[in-house]
């Protein structure tokens, strides 16, 4: 692991840089923004302020790792989540003693492309997940969600039946041809044709939540494509709280978060809190990302 030296705490609140009160060692975020390193460095960083993955994954437990891997695009292309990201991702869980880690999408493009050509599937086999297949009907099947007002009875991905819990880790993208995506969005893929629902797409983001939330949001916003080509932003934002990971994520691309009326109706209905006291923020700025070492 890199060194945890050269490192300052501050806060991003609408584009401006605020300093917090030093963090103890015991003490745990709610919400932890890295800039600056390795996209495996910076999940270490982010998931040690919030607490440690210990928090919120148990020893026996099956996760699903819900990424973006959607296009038949590079890792340089910044459309699907980070490979180096992932590969750490499911290391950390394995030490946190999960019993097995899956991965899945439905993809735009040919499925087996995506996975292979985004430099995810190799990476995360590699670190002993499994990658499945979502590009079939029979993979999905059909479940109740009590309180739902749109989506009552979609079609979700069978490996939903296998698993414990979700951890939820989007490519975020401010600038596509269908406008903003992110968390909420990225959760739709475990759904069977969710464009069905497109025209009362913020309700039907709405209901999926009544039927399984993330125990924790990672936004990779390591790479982002904006109208003048790929940026590197290098910046994570982890949260337990999935409609902060979304707004925190949102303004530090830009992006005007009225354009996004889900996280306003996501908070109303207690999915979480758009803005979040200050204390429960911690943001690391990584000044030297060279040097590694042993923890």
């Amino acid at each position: 692991m890199e060194r945890r030296t050269f490192i300052q705490h501050s806060l991003f609140a609408t584009g401006a840089l605020f300093f917090l009160p030093a963090f103890t060692a015991t003490q745990k975020a709610e919400l932890a923004i890295v800039r600056g390193g390795s996209a495996a460095n910076m999940l270490d960083l982010g998931l040690d302020a919030l607490g440690d993955l210990s928090r919120f994954v148990e020893p026996g437990q099956r996760i699903l790792v819900k990424p973006t891997m959607r296009w038949n695009q590079a890792p340089e292309s910044g459309q699907n989540t980070n490979p180096e990201l992932l590969e750490r991702l499911v290391e950390r869980c394995y030490e946190a003693g999960a019993r097995a880690v899956f991965l899945v999408d439905q993809t735009q493009d040919n499925w087996t492309k995506c996975y292979k050509n985004s430099g995810i599937e190799r990476v995360v086999k590699d670190a002993g997940a499994k990658i499945l297949p979502g590009d079939k009907e029979f993979l999905y099947h059909e479940i109740d969600i009590p309180n739902a007002q749109v989506m009552k009875r979609p079609k979700v991905h069978q490996v939903m039946q296998e698993v414990d819990l979700i951890i939820n880790v989007p490519a975020v993208q401010p600038q596509t041809p269908d406008g903003y995506f992110g968390a909420f969005h990225n959760l739709m893929g475990l759904v069977w044709q969710a464009e069905n629902y497109q025209q009362q797409d913020n309700q039907s983001m709405l209901d999926f939540l009544h039927y399984k939330r993330p125990v924790l949001t990672i936004m990779d916003a390591y790479r982002v494509v904006t109208s003048e080509g790929v940026k590197e932003y290098k910046t994570l934002v982890l949260s337990p709280d999935l409609v902060a990971a979304e707004a925190y994520a949102a303004k530090r691309l830009g992006t005007d978060l009225h354009t996004l009326p889900y996280l306003d109706l996501a908070e109303h209905a207690g999915f979480g809190r758009a803005e979040l006291p200050a204390e429960l923020i911690r943001s690391i700025v990584l000044k030297n990302s060279g040097s590694k070492s042993n923890p």
